[in-house]
């Protein structure tokens, strides 16, 4: 089959190339910087686009037989290292009052952190560009990435996850992933949310949970990039999980 993948250079993305070339199919990896795909491969396409880009992603998704998503947003944790760091400098070379002593070493690092948390909502708009293309082009079956936390599946990542990270870390980039579910979820396409629960790098073991109730607190609420990239290929060939929100975990 003729596979398009966007993210094709992030973790699950790389994953998701190298099993389906393994498989026979004909990949088109869609990417901002080519350099960053090391991978050659006769059944490999590597093309250049920004996803924000409705015409790019029209042209990539012609003529393809199935479209799938690894697209994430990736935290900037430097720039809070950073505000710490020059916190922690100013506080100890420049002579200031107590309060703006206390002010610096805790205001730069917080300033900080409201900055990188507060992210555009790219994957939902992203999304939205994919499936206008996929129906204009008649494209059926997309494949897309979300995550355990999102929607209906809140409060599997656990209580440190469900209370502490993604309320004040992640409470933007998972807003977005909720929106992005439901613009698929309102397509006119046969699709397939993967909700994975926390990303390892781990092997692909082929031996995972799919599909467990909502409210089920058996799993382990992780699961290796490899083994998503496993579930993601059986799509093509198994139509359980379409219209569905499958989690995945060990």
């Amino acid at each position: 089959m003729k596979l398009l993948i966007f993210g094709a250079t992030g973790a699950t993305g790389r994953q998701l190339v190298e099993q389906a070339l393994q498989q026979g199919h004909e990949v088109t990896a869609f990417v901002r910087n080519p350099a960053k795909m090391t991978m050659q491969h006769e059944k490999l396409k590597v093309v250049k686009g920004n996803i924000m880009d409705c015409h790019s992603v029209g042209a990539a998704v012609a003529g393809q037989d199935a479209i799938f998503s690894a697209l994430g947003v990736r935290f900037r944790w430097q720039i809070i290292v950073i505000a710490i760091v020059l916190s922690q400098i100013l506080v100890r070379t420049i002579a200031m009052p107590r309060w703006l002593q206390l002010l610096t070493d805790i205001g730069l690092p917080v300033l900080a952190l409201i900055y990188t948390t507060r992210t555009p909502p790219l994957l939902s708009q992203a999304t939205k560009c994919i499936l206008a293309a996929m129906e204009r082009e008649g494209t059926k079956l997309f494949v897309c990435e979300s995550s355990l936390g999102v929607g209906d599946s809140k409060g599997q990542l656990g209580p440190f996850y469900t209370y502490a990270i993604i309320p004040i870390l992640l409470h933007s980039v998972f807003a977005d992933k909720e929106l992005q579910e439901k613009v698929i979820q309102c397509s006119h396409v046969e699709w397939v949310i993967v909700r994975p629960g926390l990303l390892t790098n781990g092997p692909k073991t082929g031996n995972y949970r799919a599909g467990f109730s909502v409210t089920d607190k058996s799993i382990q609420g992780r699961i290796s990039r490899a083994d998503v990239a496993d579930f993601i290929l059986r799509q093509l060939t198994d139509p359980t999980y379409i219209g569905k929100m499958p989690g995945i975990s060990y």
